[in-house]
């Protein structure tokens, strides 16, 4: 009986073992930490070619959109001191705006232009009703503009 227990014990380390690794290897590939353009001017960061996240704030007055092209081009900082050009190319966020917090995903090209693959716009979880109780051409109105 001492065998059969031996056994059980090994193979219940082994499958633990094994699932520990699985976790923490796909784990690691998830976590990216985000940097301010502060940090990466003081590390340095732009010559990596990994993916990295970037949050700041849309620098007031820095904003380009090319409809046609959906190509979108802004600055962010964190601090009005060092400042990241920043190109993303896809649907513009319906609440993206000079002065707005956001997040970028992406990495750096070999002329220092931040190409981000994704673009989240930071917001509040405060939702305000509109006051809705007059005619409904008032309430089409509001949700044309």
């Amino acid at each position: 009986m001492k065998k059969n227990n031996l056994k059980y014990i090994v193979g219940a380390v082994l499958i633990i073992g094994i699932g520990i690794w699985i976790f923490g290897s796909v784990s690691s590939e998830n976590l990216t930490y985000y940097y301010t353009p502060s940090e990466i001017a003081a590390q340095k960061i732009s010559d990596d070619k990994e993916t990295i996240r970037v949050m700041g704030i849309v620098n007031k007055g820095s904003v380009k959109w090319t409809p046609r092209e959906t190509k979108l081009v802004f600055q962010i900082t964190d601090d009005n001191k060092h400042f990241i050009e920043v190109e993303y190319v896809g649907a513009k966020p319906d609440m993206f705006r000079e002065g707005q917090g956001i997040i970028v995903e992406g990495g750096f090209t070999e002329s220092g232009l931040f190409n981000a693959e994704v673009l989240l716009v930071k917001h509040n979880e405060e939702y305000k009703t509109t006051d809705h109780t007059g005619k409904k051409e008032d309430y089409y109105q509001t949700l044309q503009n």
